[in-house]
């Protein structure tokens, strides 16, 4: 049985669940407290939050901090060099020791970073390759130590290995989703995420449903 079908068969749970509004359905949340951020900047720890509510929780600002919006940008710019290099050891360089992170159906919620990286590195071993490309995204600096940001991201998971090789239509997976993180500057004065949402915005899509 090739690896897609096993795949998909797996990640049944999340995929038809992405109704308007309604995120709760294709993530997985816990009870956990939420997160201290200063009055007037959005919250998304636990989370999610919905769709609905992410448009009005970023009003447009002044910009005070260009320089920690710049930092968090280029360290969340890491994360894609990372997963797709499969240097997973670079992961510290971007989540907390203690951080959360909801990865949603099927990998639900991991805490610490040493479940970070073991479970992802885990996880992606059954693509040949992966391509994670950015694109809409909000930084907002709460406090001279939080900040919160959100992040479109497409994600490419090729099952077949080889660079400029001619793929079948099943052998690459899209995801579409976005990341709802929270920030905490630490004490050399570099950002990492201490909460992590990653929520699909629609359902998973092989090169032979485009």
């Amino acid at each position: 049985m090739k690896p897609l079908s096993i795949l998909l068969s797996s990640i049944t749970i999340a995929n038809g669940a992405f109704g308007a509004g309604n995120i709760a359905a294709n993530s997985i949340s816990d009870d956990t407290s939420s997160s201290q951020l200063n009055p007037g900047c959005p919250n998304l720890s636990p989370g999610p939050i919905s769709f609905f509510q992410l448009a009005q929780s970023f009003p447009p600002t002044v910009l005070e901090d260009a320089a920690a919006i710049e930092a968090i940008r280029r360290t969340l710019a890491v994360y894609p060099l990372a997963i797709d290099g499969r240097n997973f050891d670079m992961l510290n360089r971007i989540f907390a020791g203690d951080a959360r992170a909801n990865y949603s159906a099927p990998i639900g919620v991991l805490n610490g970073i040493d479940e970070i990286k073991n479970t992802l590195s885990a996880s992606l071993a059954a693509f040949a390759g992966t391509q994670h490309s950015y694109s809409t995204q909000l930084i907002d600096i709460c406090s001279s130590t939080t900040a919160v940001s959100v992040t479109y991201y497409t994600a490419a998971h090729f099952f077949t290995p080889g660079i400029g090789v001619i793929a079948t239509p099943t052998d690459v997976l899209y995801a579409y989703g976005q990341y709802q993180d929270t920030w905490r500057r630490i004490e050399d004065g570099t950002w990492r995420i201490t909460n992590r949402n990653l929520v699909y915005m629609g359902p998973f899509i092989t090169a032979a449903s485009v």
